[in-house]
């Protein structure tokens, strides 16, 4: 027989559950009755580095997939660094839309508000979560701006932020 024909029926075995004991290839009925069933290998866990701050993995991962038009905006308008999907906690999954660590800044893009639907956050418990989230940014000394999607690219958007800099400067 063929070397290759060989790799081939041995790999087309083992992809159908044939389990290898010994050199010999057993069915895997045959295989569960002899208890030849290979242990599966455990995956290692990956421990990943979560702060609520610049330094969270997920934070640097989300920054790294993710380059829009408005965090271009920011850079080039206001010299700032804007860190889409940011965990700014690790009592909660909650993450805001953009963040600007550097002046602990969040905005919030609040779309389907006008949806004739009860979905998302215009629903009762997607309300009372971003009632919550609202008030741990606050006791976490974030300040948050709430804008709506055709309002995020624009003068009133950038205002915002520039009077929410200065006003935490004066503080």
């Amino acid at each position: 027989m063929k070397p290759q024909l060989a790799k081939s029926i041995y790999k087309d075995c083992k992809d159908r559950g044939y389990v290898e004991h010994n050199g010999i290839l057993y069915p895997p009925a045959q295989a569960a009755a002899l208890n030849l069933n290979q242990p599966t290998k455990k995956k290692k866990r990956v421990i990943t580095l979560k702060t609520g701050w610049t330094d969270d993995e997920r934070n640097i991962r989300n920054k790294a997939a993710q380059k829009d038009m408005f965090m271009t905006l920011m850079l080039k308008e206001l010299s700032l660094d804007v860190w889409p999907e940011f965990f700014f906690t690790t009592e909660r999954l909650y993450r805001l839309d953009y963040a600007i660590p550097e002046f602990k800044i969040g905005v919030e893009v609040d779309g389907g508000t006008w949806s004739k639907e009860k979905s998302g956050h215009s629903s009762g418990t997607g309300l009372a979560r971003d009632r919550e989230k609202s008030s741990l940014l606050s006791s976490l000394g974030w300040s948050l701006i709430r804008v709506e999607p055709k309002e995020l690219i624009s003068d009133y958007t950038i205002n915002l932020i520039k009077t929410t800099i200065s006003n935490k400067k004066i503080i």
